[in-house]
């Protein structure tokens, strides 16, 4: 299992937004955010469905826990950094040998369209290329999210090819379309 070689700091300011791990407390925020968006978010996040309990939620947060510890993936809460409001997910995992990491992203319904999966994500890769010194940050999704796609077209990735039958959701295979960073596109705010 191959580790990322450094670890992030768990609190990380951007622009508008506060990247943290997960903490135990976050447990209800974060089950009550997946319950609300998941008719959205199912069809792309398996995980994600409307009988998403709040032993789930503790799973997630142990699990994430758990593989921070590893160094296996960093998976972050996304919140408003003026209100403390959650607003999704972002992380990077799956690291390689040859240097690369995909980093996956999810918003709250109520919070699409605002700009922050792509300030998200745009942070976490420009750390993930700097701090942790990856040579490339991975985005998959499946050619039929159009958000997703288009949240790693304004992060200023890179399309790199279409992999026939690259993801699986919901036991369907599905052709994923996969971008690239390569550079950090945001300067991070201390």
């Amino acid at each position: 299992m191959t580790r990322f070689k450094r670890a992030l700091e768990p609190n990380i300011k951007l622009n508008r937004l506060t990247l943290r791990a997960f903490t135990d407390a976050d447990k209800d925020r974060l089950f009550q955010s997946v319950r609300h968006s998941s008719a959205e978010l199912m069809p792309f996040l398996p995980w994600c469905h409307p009988q998403y309990a709040r032993k789930d939620a503790k799973t997630w947060i142990r699990f994430a826990q758990a593989t921070w510890r590893d160094r296996t993936q960093f998976a972050f809460l996304i919140e408003a950094s003026d209100s403390g409001a959650l607003i999704g997910g972002v992380g990077l995992d799956s690291p390689s040998e040859h240097g690369d990491a995909n980093l996956g992203y999810w918003v709250r319904t109520d919070c699409t369209g605002f700009g922050y999966a792509t300030e998200a994500a745009r942070g976490l890769a420009a750390l993930g290329l700097q701090h942790l010194g990856l040579k490339r940050v991975l985005i998959t999704l499946s050619v039929h999210n159009s958000a997703s796609r288009q949240v790693a077209i304004k992060t200023g990735a890179q399309f790199l090819r279409e992999e026939k039958d690259g993801l699986t959701l919901h036991e369907v295979k599905h052709n994923a379309l996969i971008y690239t960073l390569t550079q950090p596109r945001i300067r991070l705010i201390a």
